[in-house]
C-alpha cells in the first residue's frame, strides 16, 4: 500500500511535464489528518482564475484525494472548491480510524497561506456519520 501512495505522489509531481499543467506541493495542519503533505496538478492556463485540479494529501491521521476547481496560491487572494474522498488511519483527530468519507471542501488563500473548511459523510462501516474538517497550510 505504501508504494502505491509514493507512486501516486510521484505521478502528480511528474504530470506537469507531460501535460499543459502546473504542479504544486504544500504542508498542512488539519483535522482529522493532523500534519500532512499535499501534492497536486492544476490544468489549463494560469490566468488567475479557477482551474481544474487533482490533489492528494497524506498525513498522520489519514489521506485524501480531491478533484475540483482551484484558484488558490495565485496572486493576493484565491478560492477553491473540491469534491474529496478522505480515509482515516493511525490516530486521526476526533474520528475513528479505518473509515472512509466523501465530501466537499472549500479553500481560500492569501498569497501562499491556505485555509480550508470541509464537510464529509461516512460511506464505510464506523461510528461517525458526519465529520467536519478544518485546516491551515502553506503552498510552495
Amino acid at each position: 500500500m505504501t508504494y502505491r501512495i509514493v507512486l501516486f505522489f510521484l505521478t502528480l509531481l511528474l504530470a506537469p511535464r507531460l501535460f499543459a499543467a502546473d504542479g504544486f506541493v504544500g504542508l498542512r495542519l488539519s483535522s482529522p489528518l493532523i500534519a500532512s503533505g499535499t501534492a497536486g496538478v492544476k490544468f489549463g492556463e494560469a490566468d488567475g482564475g479557477m482551474r481544474p485540479v487533482i490533489q492528494a494529501e497524506a498525513g498522520v491521521g489519514g489521506g485524501k484525494l480531491a478533484v475540483g476547481l482551484d484558484g488558490t496560491g495565485q496572486g493576493s487572494f484565491g478560492l477553491g472548491i473540491k469534491a474529496a474522498m478522505l480515509r482515516t488511519w493511525f490516530e486521526p483527530i476526533d474520528v475513528d480510524e479505518d473509515q472512509t468519507f466523501l465530501g466537499v471542501e472549500l479553500e481560500a488563500s492569501i498569497q501562499r497561506l491556505l485555509l480550508s473548511l470541509g464537510g464529509y459523510r461516512r460511506i464505510s462501516d464506523g461510528d461517525d456519520d458526519w465529520i467536519a474538517s478544518t485546516g491551515i497550510g502553506f503552498l510552495f
